[in-house]
């Protein structure tokens, strides 16, 4: 299978039948600090249900850290490199971000080119309104 390097927007015609990201975006999000260990982050998530936290620091999203993330983290400081404490800050990933009144498909095409499961979703102002998974877009598809 081939894949084309930069994914295409919908055609112009498709745009009207799909809702804007602010229709399925979660707008609860649950945000840890940088220097939380990585257990406080896993207990986080699971008390909110919640598998992606945006990290931030001093009011400004530094970016986001996944369930997967950390559980690497866990895996690997148990592993051959010792048992040193990791932070949330040493296993932070960039934070892809779409705006609310993005098409869903320019949400799935900034998973797809950034690898990964959700985009966060920022309002008119830049800051954080929402979150949105590649689960919403999947149960969004569905639905319909």
């Amino acid at each position: 299978m081939i894949h084309d390097p930069l994914p295409r927007p919908a055609p112009p015609e498709t745009l009207d039948d799909q809702p804007p990201v602010r229709a399925v975006m979660s707008r609860t999000v649950v945000a840890i600090d940088p220097a939380a260990p990585l257990g406080t982050a896993l207990r986080l998530m699971l008390a909110d249900g919640v598998r992606h936290l945006p990290v931030m620091e001093d009011g400004r999203c530094t970016g986001m850290v996944t369930e997967t993330d950390i559980l690497r983290g866990l895996a690997a400081r148990r592993g051959p490199w010792g048992t040193a404490d990791l932070r949330v800050l040493d296993v932070v990933r960039s934070a892809p971000a779409v705006t609310a009144t993005d098409p869903l498909s320019t949400a799935a095409a900034v998973m797809l080119q950034e690898q990964s499961d959700a985009v966060l979703v920022l309002g008119p102002d830049g800051v954080i309104a929402g979150i949105l998974t590649a689960t919403d877009l999947v149960h969004t598809l569905a639905r319909r």
